[in-house]
């Protein structure tokens, strides 16, 4: 039975490290074959938005829709999205709007959670 491995992202994409830290976890912990979840809320959402374009940093839209093509199991607070006024068909495909509730079962689930956020 595999471990499970849930990552709560709570910071923009281009504020600190945080986001480039969520993506080596996932990438190391699904080389490892553990079960990977990641919660985005608050401005963490804004790592799933398509279209953004920073010169000179890396793009995790790029990168964690590859490691959802490898298994990564990714939710968005859908308060966070409406708030933020982010329309689902501008996410990265594989990452639907989520609840509180939806984060309380993958907590739950988890053998370890790692908090990403201020």
């Amino acid at each position: 039975m595999s471990k499970t491995l849930t990552i709560f992202l709570s910071t923009t994409p281009y504020s600190s490290e945080n986001s480039s830290t969520a993506i080596c976890l996932a990438e190391a912990a699904l080389a490892k074959g553990y079960t990977v979840n990641l919660f985005a809320s608050g401005d963490g959402v804004h790592n799933f938005t398509l279209g953004q374009k920073a010169r000179g940093a890396p793009e995790p839209v790029t990168r964690f829709s590859a490691l959802i093509e490898k298994g990564l199991h990714v939710e968005l607070c859908g308060t966070c999205l409406t708030f933020r006024g982010i329309a689902p068909e501008n996410l990265v495909p594989g990452a639907p709007p989520s609840t509180m509730k939806g984060l309380f079962a993958l907590m739950k689930a988890s053998d370890v959670f790692v908090s990403l956020g201020l």
